[in-house]
């Protein structure tokens, strides 16, 4: 299996994270690679938090790659990159 994890930090973390987390849990049944997705808040707000954690789950790094190209994936992004002053992504096998 494969996990992507990505943190965000964005410029109105109340305005922007629902909006990000329903686009992104709307990609579930759209893209059958996606074996399994994780969305959190955070809810510490310290000086090292980032807004929102994801965290997604492919059988493949093929499904992943698909996943990450895929065209309902990419508008999801738009929104994102528009209001994300910040992120950190890490992949891998378990």
């Amino acid at each position: 299996m494969i996990k992507h994890i990505v943190l965000f930090k964005f410029e109105n973390p109340k305005e922007n994270v629902p909006v990000v987390r329903d686009s992104l849990y709307a990609l579930v049944p759209k893209i059958p690679e996606i074996a399994h997705m994780q969305i959190g808040e955070d809810f510490m707000h310290s000086p090292r938090s980032f807004d929102m954690a994801l965290l997604v789950d492919c059988k493949t790094k093929e499904d992943l790659k698909i996943y990450d190209q895929h065209p309902d994936h990419n508008a999801a992004r738009v929104y994102i990159h528009a209001h994300c002053i910040e992120s950190k992504t890490v992949d891998f096998e378990y």
